[in-house]
């Protein structure tokens, strides 16, 4: 199988024009995913548990971007189009099985950094929203830095689900956002991201 490989060139930001982005979590990959789609321009909330230690964080950066919201998690996972997991994968089917799936309806997209809760069916996503991920080949703090220095970290782009027939479309766009298409994206799947 040939390797598809994107860069910016290829991929449509605007793709998320109009849409919100919920970025659940703000650790490591949270901060750094959030706070580069914020600055390349796309409306992003994060959703966390209300006093956590990373509300005051999340909260000091929306004091200096307006397209940048710290709410509760549920109040995100209802207001976003696109839901990013981003919380420990030993707590992530927990939070979503509780927090998150009540409001992933038709025509939303679910992501992930990570493959395994998709992988190991830790969780079930429905059948009527786009599955994806977009996994940063570095950790956050190298993902956060080389945006802000104009370069970026290489990225994986997958899909699982494609139930609305644009989810590479749209894990290419959130690559792009977050850095990864000044680098290079490789397009790969949940199982061989998971495995190896």
């Amino acid at each position: 199988m040939a390797i598809k490989k994107y860069y910016d060139s290829d991929c449509n930001l605007g793709v998320l024009d109009g849409k919100t982005v919920a970025v659940i979590g703000f650790g490591s990959q949270g901060h750094a995913h959030s706070e580069n789609l914020a600055e390349s321009g796309v409306n992003v909330v994060v959703g966390l548990r209300k006093g956590s230690a990373h509300w005051a964080k999340a909260s000091e950066f929306a004091a200096t971007h307006d397209n940048f919201k710290v709410m509760e998690v549920e109040e995100a996972a209802k207001a976003g189009d696109v839901v990013m997991m981003l919380v420990p994968d030993e707590l992530c089917a927990d939070i979503y099985n509780t927090q998150v799936a009540p409001y992933m309806t038709e025509g939303k997209a679910l992501a992930f950094a990570h493959g395994f809760n998709i992988h190991f069916k830790q969780i079930v996503p429905p059948a009527d929203v786009d599955v994806i991920m977009i996994a940063p080949k570095g950790p956050g703090h190298i993902v956060r830095r080389t945006y802000e220095e104009g370069q970026g970290v290489p990225d994986l782009a997958c899909v699982y689900q494609d139930a609305s027939g644009k989810a590479m479309d749209i894990a290419l766009a959130y690559a792009c956002g977050i850095g990864g298409g000044r680098a290079g994206i490789i397009e790969s799947t949940f199982k061989t991201e998971t495995e190896t």
